[in-house]
């Protein structure tokens, strides 16, 4: 899927931004000559682009001599996520003409066009579109789906035109999806006669070159280090068959047919040092020999180039010729975005110098492998204002030394009156002294963030720990309110670098981490891609961690308080008062007690008999 070309003859380069719009420049003056918002560019963002001509016929005014005037404009055709193809004349700088279906509804995946051949897209759901541009209709509509037993990514993200010079109306396309084939469209029917192997990439990048009568493909994809070469030369072979005739197959193809299926294979390999993002070839005859001339921009920033001669395949990768790269003075490099390689031999290529984006026709140089071009300026360091005799010194006997002022005084500045003051170094530091129970917390809230700016951005440890040591959460939260939203990846950082480490320092990074997140949660969830992700999960995995051994540390603890307890019971000595007191008497109490008892028995028996005998008596005298 393109989303940045160069027109034919290399005078302008267009491009589509993430926002949706279309942007032109011209490569012969370095300026941003266009730039079109299209009405729907967020709802419907445009999504690839195809430079094509557009002939327009105008009819003769009234008096003059019946003659028609064809003309030829150049266009760009874009497509968009719903269906629709629009056609921005670059002379009138508009949109002419909209191509709709409505039974296109699917996201445009790849334009291409040829001046035989015409406009063909491709849409999310595989289907090839061959459009009438003056009728603004679909002329044929064809399936190029591939059905895949592995269920793999089966989305056709680019397609090319095959020029042939056949006698034939079929019309042959290359379609990208997780296989490259070559397809015969005639009529309303799709066939595949030809492999190409497989790419298992998302995004495919082809390109054609031709010939005479044979026609190249380069192949890469967005994700793969590797260019490979393919013959896609059209023969009697691929025509369609008429009048039901059937082709008798030769002898060689007879012997292909029974032998096990033969994995297709690339005349040539290119090597880059990165993924590409934009290529371009140029085949020629050369001394009755042809020659490759091949040119890609990759995602590093560098362009390689290649200048091969057609001579046989070969299953070796083949090296750039050159490797040619953008740096300024103080050797700060300046990415290169594209190259194109016009008729005129040389090599044009764009590169970003700050904010504009630059074009420059070279040669590349290939008695070196590297080619490293200076452009741009180099940054002007800033000039310290210094006064020879203030910065002198001397040294006296004792060790000492001594700053000699001019003239032996002290140099003084007179402010003028609505002038800044320049405070002293002493009250700066002053000014930066944390006191958090003030009762003016928005000098200490200040102070804090400044704080932690700088030591976010010079990385001290020292300062880092003065200010996320701080477990005070009102502090926290007026501290990160104030951060700017550059520096809170670098905090994510330093919190989850806190968080492994004792308890204490753990405790406040959880408090300053749910400051984080209170204050600067739409920042969060906008860069949930970037290293903030990363910060966030190794945070979530620490807090896991730690949680996971807490219960097993807490029974921990409880037993080693008990254990101890006790202990410290059995060494200390405490005396105790007794709740009940028994006396136990001697034996010698206990002989008398005895006789007293047996006197006190002997005494009772004697009244008993005295009783008995009297009465006795009185029974007597009765009777």
């Amino acid at each position: 899927m393109a989303e940045a070309a160069f027109s034919k003859d290399g005078k302008y380069y267009s491009a589509i931004t993430q926002d949706g719009r279309l942007r032109i420049w011209d490569t012969e003056t370095n300026l941003l000559e266009q730039e079109y918002t299209p009405n729907l560019h967020l709802t419907s963002p445009p999504s690839c682009l195809q430079w094509i001509s557009v002939t327009s016929t105008t009819s003769p005014q009234k008096g003059r001599r019946k003659s028609v005037d064809v003309q030829e404009t150049q266009c760009i055709a874009l497509g968009t996520t719903s269906g629709k193809i629009l056609l921005y004349s670059i002379s009138q700088a508009k949109v002419e003409t909209v191509l709709t279906d409505p039974k296109i509804k699917n996201k445009i995946q790849s334009l291409d066009w040829h001046r035989k051949y015409g406009l063909f897209s491709c849409t999310h759901d595989n289907f090839v579109q061959e459009w009438d541009i003056e009728s603004s209709t679909v002329r044929n509509k064809y399936n190029v789906n591939i059905v895949s037993k592995n269920k793999q990514s089966n989305k056709v993200s680019a397609i090319r035109i095959v020029p042939h010079n056949q006698n034939t109306p079929a019309k042959y396309l290359i379609a990208a999806s997780w296989q490259v084939c070559l397809w015969r469209l005639h009529g309303n029917d799709s066939t595949v006669i030809k492999c190409l192997g497989h790419s298992a990439a998302p995004r495919a990048l082809l390109t054609i070159a031709q010939l005479n009568k044979s026609c190249w493909l380069i192949e890469g994809s967005q994700t793969e280090r590797l260019l490979s070469f393919w013959d896609v030369t059209i023969t009697d072979e691929h025509l369609p068959q008429t009048n039901g005739e059937e082709v008798t197959p030769s002898k060689r193809q007879r012997k292909l047919s029974l032998n096990a299926p033969v994995i297709p294979t690339p005349t040539y390999n290119f090597v880059l040092e990165d993924a590409p993002r934009i290529i371009d070839v140029e085949i020629k005859a050369e001394d009755g020999a042809t020659k490759l001339n091949l040119a890609a921009a990759t995602r590093s920033g560098v362009v390689h180039y290649y200048g091969h001669m057609l001579n046989g395949a070969s299953t070796k990768p083949i090296k750039p010729s050159n490797t040619i790269q953008v740096t300024t003075e103080d050797a700060q490099p300046l990415p290169l975005q594209c190259c194109k390689l016009p008729t005129t031999g040389d090599l044009l290529i764009g590169y970003n110098n700050g904010p504009s984006l630059l074009f420059e026709k070279i040669t590349p140089d290939l008695k070196s492998k590297t080619q490293v071009l200076i452009r741009g300026e180099a940054k002007v360091k800033s000039k310290v204002n210094q006064t020879k005799d203030v910065n002198k010194v001397r040294l006296g006997k004792g060790g000492d030394v001594t700053y000699v002022e001019p003239m032996g005084g002290v140099s003084r500045k007179r402010t003028t009156p609505g002038g800044k003051v320049e405070l002293s170094m002493e009250d700066r530091l002053a000014n930066l002294t944390v006191d958090v129970k003030n009762r003016n917390k928005s000098a200490v809230s200040q102070n804090m963030t400044k704080l932690l700016i700088q030591g976010l951005h010079s990385n001290d440890k020292a300062v880092l720990l003065s200010v996320l040591q701080q477990d005070d959460a009102r502090l926290a939260t007026r501290t990160v309110s104030a951060l700017p939203p550059e520096h809170v990846a670098r905090l994510l950082q330093q919190l989850a670098d806190l968080a492994s480490r004792k308890t204490s320092q753990c405790a406040a990074s959880c408090t300053w981490l749910t400051a984080v997140l209170k204050c600067h949660s739409a920042l969060v969830l906008a860069t949930l891609n970037s290293k903030t992700s990363d910060h966030l999960t190794q945070l979530l995995a620490i807090f896991t961690q730690r949680r996971s051994h807490l219960c097993q540390l807490l029974n921990l603890k409880g037993r080693l308080d008990l254990t101890i307890s006790q202990r410290s019971s059995e060494d200390e000595i405490v005396e105790q008062q007794p709740v009940l007191e028994y006396n136990d008497t001697s034996s010698d109490e206990e002989v008398e007690l005895e006789k007293y008892q047996s006197d006190s028995d002997q005494m009772w028996e004697d009244d008993e008999v005295d009783g008995e005998s009297q009465g006795s008596h009185s029974d007597r005298s009765d009777g």
